[in-house]
């Protein structure tokens, strides 16, 4: 015969809050903010852009900084492409330039000349 599963504890009461605190609990509550990638933004002007190799094949990244470099693909996404477009196809082509720009401003890419590496990382930037 089974035992029936036991109650969940009851909640722990809060804690009361200091004498002198002017400020309620609603305004303590914390919430994930955007993600801006601080050490790349950070990198001061001279320092050199990290090196990354992708395949242009697959525009797969490869390389110490490989995944800094896929969440920096996700927040250009975020960034710089409209909600209002239904697919990757209708964000104009001057402005997937302008994100290639950016992302050549902030990662060295040997592989950059190739048209095939830019057509496969802007893939990936659609799929964000």
């Amino acid at each position: 015969m089974a035992t029936p599963p036991a109650s969940p504890p009851p909640p722990l009461p809060l804690p009361p809050p200091p004498a002198d605190a002017s400020v309620s609990l609603f305004t303590l509550k914390r919430t994930r903010k955007a993600t801006q990638l601080r050490s790349l933004a950070t990198r001061p002007p001279g320092a050199k852009r990290p090196m990354v190799n992708v395949d242009p094949a697959t525009g797969k990244a490869d390389g110490p900084h490989k995944k800094k470099f896929r969440t920096y693909l996700g927040i250009v996404a975020r960034d710089k492409v409209d909600v209002t477009y239904d697919t990757w196809k209708e964000v104009p082509t001057g402005q997937k330039d302008l994100i290639w720009e950016d992302i050549q401003a902030e990662f060295e890419i040997p592989e950059a000349s190739d048209i095939r590496t830019k057509k496969k990382i802007l893939q990936t930037v659609g799929e964000h």
